[in-house]
């Protein structure tokens, strides 16, 4: 049995900048390595091997080589290509947006990689009822991945979440009753509603974003750049 080199893995792209006439500077995630930058030489040529590395809605088996930050890409091979299209193609960029400047480079981060391509598969189907609140669910999923998680079921005093009650969220604090400024307003309902997975009004689906756009932005070194998703 063939055994995988240190730097064989399964990879997705999250961005591609053009380098020199006929190559890329390739920001790919990766099972094995986390984020990984590589130079994909001869990738803007016609009929090179790399001439596919571009596209961000493709898993590849791929191998790098170097020492330095930027790795060179030796190898690059499909192992599936997800139909996504329209405004779930965007998403799906965001999606690679928010990994891109939130995950560090060569931190192994597996559970992280398996979810985002769990997504893909979700934006591939095309179901609309279900991606908002898939996205939603995988934005939460990451800040709390990354250290940064607050608490869906209980306020900043360790009591309950009612479904009657008015909180006011900050993502260094999460969820509390007092009023304080600057602090989103939400309802006990919504909260308690995302964590059953049922989102259906719009004010809900608006508060609920707005939750993970505050905790994203304090946690990244940038704000995003993607543009809204979802707009109500």
């Amino acid at each position: 049995m063939k055994s995988l080199g240190a730097n064989e893995t399964e990879a997705i792209l999250l961005l591609s900048r053009k380098f020199s006439e006929t190559s890329l500077i390739c920001e790919l995630f990766t099972r094995k390595n986390g984020r990984v930058s590589v130079i994909a030489k001869g990738a803007r040529s016609k009929k090179n091997k790399f001439q596919n590395v571009a596209a961000p809605n493709i898993l590849a088996n791929i191998n790098y080589s170097g020492k330095s930050e930027l790795k060179t890409l030796t190898s690059w091979e499909e192992i599936k290509y997800f139909q996504i299209l329209g405004k779930n193609l965007k998403i799906l960029l965001y999606l690679n947006e928010l990994i891109f400047k939130l995950i560090e480079k060569e931190v192994k981060q597996e559970k992280i990689f398996d979810a985002v391509i769990n997504f893909y598969k979700i934006l591939e189907l095309g179901e609309a009822k279900n991606i908002e609140i898939s996205l939603r669910e995988f934005e939460y999923f990451l800040i709390c991945e990354l250290g940064y998680g607050f608490d869906f079921q209980f306020d900043d005093k360790g009591k309950g979440i009612q479904k009657d009650g008015i909180y006011y969220f900050h993502p260094a604090q999460g969820f509390s009753e007092k009023p304080l400024n600057n602090f989103l307003k939400v309802s006990g309902i919504d909260i308690i509603n995302f964590t059953n997975g049922k989102i259906t009004s719009s004010s809900a689906r608006s508060k609920i974003k707005k939750i993970m756009q505050l905790a994203i932005t304090y946690i990244a070194e940038k704000p995003m750049n993607a543009g809204a998703i979802f707009n109500d």
